[in-house]
Order: C-alpha cells, then structure tokens, then sequence
C-alpha cells in the first residue's frame, strides 16, 4: 500500500503525488482562480454593456470595475504575479483602453474641454491601477527615468488644473491630484534618501506657489471664486497627499 501523508496548511502547502513519492506545492489561496472569475466577470459585464449601449467607455469602466478587486487579490495572494500577469504586457492592454475610453467619450459627448476633463478622470482610474502594478512587480523601460515622469505628471498636473479653472469643471482637478500623485511615487522609489526629503518640503511648497497663483488670477478677474478654490485647494492637498503617502513613520526603539 502507497503511504498517505499529512497536508501541512499554510499560505503554500505540500502536495503529494500519490503512487510516486513527488511532492509539489499548492497556494491555498488560488490565486489563478480568483484571476480567471475576475475576468469572466469582465468580460461577460463589459461585453454586455458594449453589445446594448454600444459604449466602450462604459464597457472599459466595467470591466475595471468587476476584474481589478480580483486582480488585486491574485497579486496580493501569489508569489509571483507576473506569471500571470506579465507587467508590461497588461499595462499596454491598460494604456490603450484607457485612450479608447477618452476617444469615444468625446465621440458621443462632443468635443469639448469639459469632456476631456471628465473622461481623463475614467482613464486614469483605468490604467493608474495597472501601471502601479507594472512598477512594482516589473522593470520599466530604460528611457522612462523616474525624474522625467515626475517633471511630465507634474506639468501634466498644472495643466489639467488650469484647464479645471478654465471650464470649471472639477473634474480636472482630481485628475491633477491622481497624477500628481502617482508621479511623485514613481520618482520618489528610485532616489536617494537625501533627495526624497528635499521633495517633500520642496511638492508643498510649489503647490503653495500654484494656489496663490490661482487665488491671484481669481480676484484679478473677478466674479465668483468657487473654481478657483478648487483649484487652490488641489494644488495643495495633491502635493500633502504625496508626503504622506512617501514619509516612512519611524521606528521607535526601545
């Protein structure tokens, strides 16, 4: 008779071939499941939403919406995501819905400031999310320095802020804040000490700098100033928000 062994459980746990005496092992988390229903939900949603609406970028929302929550969980869970998931290869899938979404967004609203600015907050909620996966778990591309993508979504950022006040539309100033922000992370995960501490006085103070300027545009133009606090207010709290999210607490020793 072939020897049963005990299953010894754990976030990675033996199995036992029965019959050769091999062993291998077996994430009890399945990972790949969670992975595989997430995109079936997808799909199934999105592709119903694309067949009835004929709306891609309600499709693309969707299908964020009913595949990320998994997706997460499969990376949270695996050893190694990227077997699943290759880095480079679902954030072109993510940079290319994320246009499409903003493309036919403009499609059925019209070409307009205020379009843009409501769609970009879609894209960014669609590829933001991958492209912090691709960062973590792969290698970026050798030409894409961390100090260019800061200084890019920094302008970026200023930009989609001035087109907010422009249109009043709020929506540009939370896609500053997200962009902003997710520059400031990527160039702050490859600097030195030293210089991770001089930005995080140096992003308050040029969000400072940008309010006051908003303020100042405000009251030289007069009229009302409810879109131009908005503005204010996001060049502050995006920069605040990226200290945050970069200062280490430190460890207390005993």
């Amino acid at each position: 008779m072939v020897p049963i062994k005990r299953f010894r459980w754990g976030a990675s746990n033996r199995t036992v071939l029965f019959g050769t005496g091999q062993t291998g092992t077996m994430n009890r988390y399945a990972p790949e499941l969670a992975l595989i229903t997430g995109g079936v939900l997808g799909v199934a949603f999105g592709g119903f939403v694309l067949i009835a609406l004929g709306e891609f970028y309600s499709a693309a929302v969707v299908f964020a919406l009913c595949s990320y929550p998994f997706a997460a969980y499969a990376v949270r869970t695996d050893d190694d995501p990227t077997t699943m998931l290759p880095p480079r290869a679902v954030t072109a899938v993510a940079a290319i819905a994320a246009v499409g979404t903003m493309v036919d967004s403009l499609r059925l609203f019209g070409t307009s400031v205020e379009t843009l600015l409501m769609s970009s907050v879609l894209a960014v909620g669609i590829f933001i999310p991958v492209a912090a996966y691709a960062t973590s778990y792969g290698e970026p591309p050798a030409w894409l320095s961390p100090r260019l993508l800061e200084a890019s979504c920094s302008l970026l950022a200023v930009g989609l802020l001035v087109a907010s006040v422009a249109s009043a539309a709020i929506w540009g100033a939370v896609t500053a804040v997200i962009v902003f922000i997710a520059g400031a992370l990527y160039g702050n995960r490859s600097t030195k000490p030293t210089t991770q501490r001089s930005r995080r006085w140096q992003w308050p103070v040029g969000g400072f700098v940008v309010a006051a300027g908003l303020l100042a545009g405000g009251l030289a133009v007069g009229g009302s100033l409810d879109r131009w606090m908005v503005g204010a207010l996001a060049s502050i709290f995006g920069p605040l928000i990226a200290v945050a999210l970069t200062t280490s607490p430190e460890k207390s020793h005993t």
